[in-house]
């Protein structure tokens, strides 16, 4: 559960990445587009994709103290995930059917339900899935829709599929962007580029 209480002045947003997760990016990429700005003698070092034991106790106070108005936090300790927007990137977000914050998600009277996939973001709005596939695209969007209390109108992400039952047969109407896909592999044939 997200800690406002302790995160009025700095944003924080944590993003972790399973370690077996092979088609994720790694935090060396992730740095390439959102850098990570914790201090590394406050918070520790990231070594082969893993962070350091830190060195202060509390170090979220440190980012309070020295008035950062956000911080980007890879492999973030406990404490840090329980009072920051917590991201992490999956190899996959299954499907999964909306029930909140989508009106008319499941309306029986027009045989239609909706589903999504790619996103998922937690009731309190304080943790987030996305999946890799989609990860340049959807990591700055998410945390914006986070930031802002998961307000629809704050996001440009839409990757809803609606179903529509008619007569025992099923029809699928995508609401995808083919954009967002097509900025997706033009940042990663770059970041490609630069790592090798």
């Amino acid at each position: 559960m997200l800690d406002l209480a302790h995160i009025a002045f700095t944003i924080i947003y944590s993003i972790t990445i399973p370690d077996n997760c092979q088609s994720c990016p790694t935090y060396e990429e992730l740095d390439l587009i959102y850098p990570d700005n914790t201090h590394p003698g406050v918070s520790g070092e990231i070594i082969d994709n893993v962070r350091e034991p830190p060195s202060m106790v509390n170090q979220w106070k440190y980012y309070e103290q020295q008035k950062y108005d956000y911080v980007i936090f890879y492999d973030p300790p406990p404490e840090i995930v329980f009072r920051s927007y917590h991201i992490t990137i999956q190899p996959t977000v299954p499907t999964y059917k909306l029930n909140q914050g989508v009106s008319n998600a499941l309306n029986m009277t027009e045989n239609k339900v909706v589903f999504a996939s790619d996103r998922w973001v937690g009731n309190s709005c304080g943790s987030a899935s996305i999946s890799s596939k989609v990860w340049v695209s959807l990591l700055g969007d998410t945390m914006n829709y986070m930031k802002n209390g998961c307000d629809s109108s704050q996001t440009i992400f839409n990757h809803n599929v609606t179903y529509t039952y008619a007569n025992a047969t099923l029809t699928k109407q995508d609401n995808v962007f083919q954009w967002q896909l097509d900025l997706q592999n033009y940042i990663q044939k770059w970041l490609d580029s630069i790592l090798n």
